[in-house]
């Protein structure tokens, strides 16, 4: 039987737990609401109230229930529960409706369930629903128990079920025992149905020391224990029992002196109550029957206190279930009030659960945007058809007017019996996948943007069928392809695109797209060859990462990104050059050292015929026009190397004007006719203190750029001029310290430069020119500040450009053969060790050396070197070493000598003039080097410094 009133949510899932838990027992029981209006009553009750002649309907309860007199009425003038009287526990009858009926006596429970499930704040307000059962006494009355007994005892036994609380149930019954047996301990267990649980024990330490605190509830000895209603200890008689023989556990048996209780209801022992006591107190006349009456009540007790602890903890799940749901969650009852309203359901609307329950549900579903009308009709149809509906979408406001989507599906909610007592309404919010998709909709847009502006390249390409690529069709192209319009390629087929790719790399493509389109694994960094329309070059090298392209689980295509690096190549093939160039410089470095020492023995073989007696001034003029060659053909090989990277600069005072001129020379011969050279140089012009071969490349690579920029002839002017600087002069913007500087300039009337290519006309492998490295102006600019030299470029379109270069003067000049004649070298009579595999370079510096008063010893070789000087360690005051011989070079045999003297001095001399093996030298304490070709000045000058130990010139 059940009642349903529309003041009552029955959408609360803790009372249909609830339901779920009762309307199966033995135990009567009903819902009430707080105005007293029986909600639900199951079979158990409704078969009692027959007995008493009540039919299936009532209004309330107080119609009737008969509760005993009290202190606190349980109901007001109006029949509803006093909230005041709750929980209730006490003696009642259920009154009977006809003399043929029985009234019975009962025990009768009422715990308050709560205002709103899940409404925390709201716990402290009058209870809207109350849990409540009525368990008939097992007589009327307690007539036939002995009254000598009753009249003390029968408070005392009625109060052990006025408590829901295990322990307390346990701490009376322990009480009333104790005083009534006079026990010296007493202990009550209760049973969950699983384990045995100690409810409380009081008495003798000694005799409760060893009571365990639980037990299995599947221990068999258990059995024989509740068979009888009092049972003492020291007649357990376990041989005696049918089937097989067990034994009492240790600590039961030590309560010999005892008995044991046990707690029955319904059938079922719920409760063991062990005794302490002398066994002459339990014969005590009626004794038995007021502990039946004990035990019965402490059942009873503990039975509606397990059911409503179930209650408690069904509700307490329920509510932690429904209140924590990543859900919005609503209970409706048969009018459509709101009758449950989770936390996300307040946290989607902005509706506090005061705002809400018992107001309609139409109120929330509101009209907005769109959706609303519909959702209202569902929730109708699903309310007055009794029909569940699903999926289905309303968009209504929330408490602040933001619109609010979310999908709904309906359930019913019945009661066991199958009544419908009201609906769920399970929602999801997806007012944030509207939002991201309407975010995902503007993604799109913007990554169309982005494909149609990116510098890389993205194209899709379909294959309609056939094994090669022969019916394929290119789908998307989100720009141009080297040169070729996105329209004459997107659309039309294969051949448009093969087209633009040369043969070869056509073939490579092909082969990757048709491994992506058979495996569906992506092919990366293929390479690809493109020319322009009616062009017979490469224009565009194309790097592509190649994807599959799938419409769902079906490969449809390719689909690719490629990046242009024509620049990359071009770059690459600059470098390539430029290692060409290092690798001539490496060959350029072993020719030179030979062509060192060939022109060194010339030169030095010119000089000794020139220094003879009787030698005509024919001859003199041969010698010197000799030397003169070999200064110059050293120069040529020290510039190959210093553009090789080999060397390092060899500063000596240079004559500007002079090495214009002779640059001006060599450039007349091969320049082409129709570049005019024009010189304008000062004759006051102060000499610089620089690396003649650094110079001549300075000025080679300004005169040949400049003729390469006037491919239709020009004038190319070359004007050299002495200028003094002040503190505060601005003349030729140049950020130079003041004093005297001679300026080079170097001017042509070419094509000129625009700005952003005269910002990086210094850069390494900048170039604008079809072949080139780009290292030609940076090596010149290095070489200038090198010199701590200033450099300026001005130029304009169609006017020409002009090359400034500043250098700080220097005092001095030379003479015509570059001789310094400011310093007489003196020669000695020290004793030279001469070792060098070149028989002309022994006997020049044999003969140079000689003259100058030295005593001179040859070695053709390291080894050789190496031995004599071990013969004669004392008698050589000078080594003159070359770095390269066979057998052992000059480096290990100077080792060789260290070690054997210390402080031997020796000097390098050798054709290679590789800056950093010089530096090595230095770090291993061979502080002098003479770089071959060597003059006679140079070779006196160095025997003298390395003799007298100064540390070379810088």
């Amino acid at each position: 039987m059940v009642q349903t009133h529309s003041q009552v949510g029955f959408a609360d899932p803790g009372l249909v737990q609830i339901l779920t838990l009762f309307d199966p027992l033995d135990v009567p029981f009903a819902i009430v609401e707080a105005g007293g209006c029986v909600l639900y009553t199951n079979p158990a009750l409704n078969a009692l109230l027959s007995r008493c002649g009540h039919e299936e309907t009532m209004a309330r309860l107080c119609d009737f229930v008969e509760a005993r007199k009290s202190g606190t009425p349980l109901f007001l003038e109006s029949g509803a529960l006093n909230p005041r009287a709750l929980p209730y526990l006490g003696r009642c009858r259920i009154r009977s409706r006809g003399d043929s009926c029985e009234t019975v006596g009962a025990v009768m429970r009422l715990e308050a369930y709560g205002a709103a499930v899940g409404d925390r704040a709201e716990r402290s307000a009058p209870p809207r629903t109350v849990l409540c059962t009525i368990s008939p006494l097992a007589c009327d009355s307690l007539a036939p128990f002995p009254l000598h007994l009753l009249g003390r005892w029968q408070h005392r036994i009625e109060e052990i079920a006025d408590s829901f609380d295990i322990q307390r149930i346990g701490t009376k019954c322990c009480k009333v025992l104790e005083e009534m047996t006079g026990a010296r301990a007493v202990v009550v267990f209760w049973s969950d149905g699983q384990r045995w649980r100690r409810a409380e024990q009081i008495g003798e330490v000694k005799y409760l020391a060893s009571v365990p605190a639980e037990f299995g509830a599947g221990e068999d000895w258990l059995p024989a224990l509740t068979r009888d209603p009092l049972m003492s200890v020291a007649t357990w008689a376990p041989s005696e029992r049918e089937g097989p023989s067990f034994d009492m556990p240790q600590w039961a048996r030590e309560w010999e002196k005892g008995a044991i209780v046990p707690c029955k209801a319904h059938g079922d022992t719920l409760g063991l109550v062990f005794l302490r006591t002398e066994s002459k107190r339990l014969r005590s006349p009626g004794l038995r029957e007021v502990l039946s009456l004990v035990s019965f009540q402490t059942a009873q007790a503990i039975d509606h206190s397990r059911w409503f602890q179930m209650a408690r903890a069904s509700d307490s799940r329920s509510e932690r279930l429904i209140e924590n749901a990543n859900a919005v969650i609503l209970g409706v009852d048969l009018q459509g009030n709101v009758t449950l309203w989770n936390r996300k359901a307040e946290e989607v609307f902005g509706y506090s659960r005061k705002e809400i329950l018992g107001r309609s549900v139409f109120r929330i579903l509101r009209d907005g945007n769109g959706g609303g009308a519909a959702g209202r009709e569902c929730f109708r149809s699903a309310l007055n058809e009794r029909k569940p509906e699903a999926e289905f979408e309303t968009e209504t406001p929330d408490k602040h007017g933001i619109p609010r989507h979310v999908v709904w599906t309906t359930t019913l909610l019945t009661s066991p019996s199958g009544a419908v007592l009201g609906l769920y309404a399970i929602g999801q919010d997806i007012t944030q996948r509207k939002e991201l998709e309407r975010s995902l909709a503007a993604s799109e847009e913007r990554y169309r943007n982005l494909v149609e502006t990116t510098h890389d390249l993205y194209w899709i390409m379909r294959r309609a069928g056939g094994e090669g690529l022969e019916e394929g069709e290119l789908v998307f192209l989100n720009r141009a392809l080297a040169g070729h319009s996105r329209d004459s390629l997107v659309g039309r087929g294969i051949e448009p695109l093969r087209r633009t790719v040369t043969g070869e790399s056509w073939r490579r493509f092909e082969k990757a797209c048709l491994k992506v389109l058979d495996t569906g694994r992506p092919v990366r960094h293929l390479e690809t060859e493109h020319s322009a329309p009616r062009s017979n070059r490469i224009d565009a090298y194309l790097l592509s990462d190649l994807f599959p392209c799938r419409e769902g689980e079906d490969l449809v295509g390719v689909q690719g990104l490629s990046i242009d690096v024509t620049e990359r190549k071009e770059m690459e093939a600059q470098v390539l050059q430029a290692q060409k160039l290092e690798s001539v410089g490496t060959l350029a470095r072993g020719i030179a050292h030979d062509f060192n020492n060939i022109i060194s023995g010339v030169g030095g073989f010119a000089l000794l015929i020139e220094q003879q007696e009787g030698v005509s001034d024919k001859i003199r003029f041969y010698c010197k026009s000799l030397h003169e060659l070999t200064r110059r053909a050293g120069g040529l090989t020290r510039q190959l190397q210093t553009y090789a990277r080999q060397s390092r600069p060899q500063k000596r005072l240079l004559d500007l004007n002079q090495l214009v001129r002779q640059s001006a020379n060599i450039l007349e011969a091969s320049v082409a006719k129709r570049v005019k050279i024009r010189l304008d140089l000062a004759e006051d012009l102060d000499w610089i203190e620089a690396d003649r071969s650094q110079i001549d490349q300075v000025v080679m690579n300004l005169c040949i750029n400049a003729c390469e920029a006037m491919p239709r002839g020009g004038d190319l002017v070359l004007t050299t001029r002495a200028v003094t600087r002040t503190e505060n002069d601005p003349d030729l913007s140049f950020d130079a310290p003041a004093g005297r500087h001679s300026v080079l300039q170097v001017r042509d009337t070419g094509v000129g430069m625009t700005r952003e290519v005269r910002a990086r006309i210094m850069d390494p492998f900048f170039t604008t020119k079809k072949t080139g490295t780009g290292l030609g102006l940076s090596a010149v600019y290095g070489i200038v500040k090198g010199h701590n030299a200033f450099m300026r470029v001005d130029s304009e379109v169609g006017v020409g450009t002009c090359f400034t270069l500043l250098f700080p003067a220097t005092e001095g000049k030379r003479s015509a053969l570059g001789e310094a004649t400011a310093v007489e070298v003196r020669g000695g009579h020290e004793t030279i060790l001469v070792a060098d595999d070149e028989l002309a370079i022994r006997m020049v510096s044999e003969d140079i050396l000689t003259t100058l008063g030295y005593r001179v010893v040859l070695a053709k070789d390291g080894e050789e070197a190496a031995r004599i000087f071990q013969e004669r360690p004392q008698d050589v005051d000078l080594v003159i070493m070359d770095l390269a011989m066979p057998n052992l070079s000059g480096r290990a045999a100077a080792k060789a000598i260290r070690l054997l003297r210390p402080d031997a001095k020796i000097l390098f001399a050798s054709g290679y003039t590789d800056a950093a093996q010089i530096e090595s030298l230095s770090d291993e304490n061979f502080h002098h080097f003479l770089a071959k070709p060597y003059s006679m000045f140079d070779l006196q000058a160095a025997v003298r410094r390395a003799l007298d130990d100064e540390p070379p010139p810088q």
